[in-house]
């Protein structure tokens, strides 16, 4: 099954590498925002999330569901797609990881707590 919706990779395309990595990064975390293939990265995630409906997904269902992946290629995506307001956190958890929903559901789930 493929994960990756071309719409969605546009979003992330022409990101350029200083942008990915602090300031105090370790020189490993610089060079990897060099060569990563960022835009294919993000749109993975940001694919297994919506995927995941309003329900959620957290960092550690999606690395256990593709070991294939490094850790670092899924957990350090969430904080990315949030500052690009494509995901949110309605603050719940599951095996003590934050749950992580696409944006679309953000508005139904307030309605649920209304």
């Amino acid at each position: 099954m493929k994960h990756t919706n071309m719409k969605q990779q546009n979003l992330f395309e022409n990101i350029e590498p200083h942008k990915l990595h602090r300031e105090n990064d370790p020189q490993t975390s610089r060079e990897a925002a060099y060569t990563m293939n960022i835009s294919k990265a993000r749109a993975f995630v940001l694919n297994l999330i919506e995927e995941a409906g309003n329900k959620g997904t957290t960092t550690r269902e999606m690395t256990r569901k593709f070991p294939e992946k490094s850790d670092s290629s899924i957990t350090s995506r969430p904080n990315e797609l949030e500052k690009l307001n494509l995901i949110f956190y309605k603050g719940d958890k599951r095996d003590g990881s934050r749950v992580i929903r696409h944006i679309k559901y953000k508005e139904s789930i307030s309605n649920e707590t209304n």
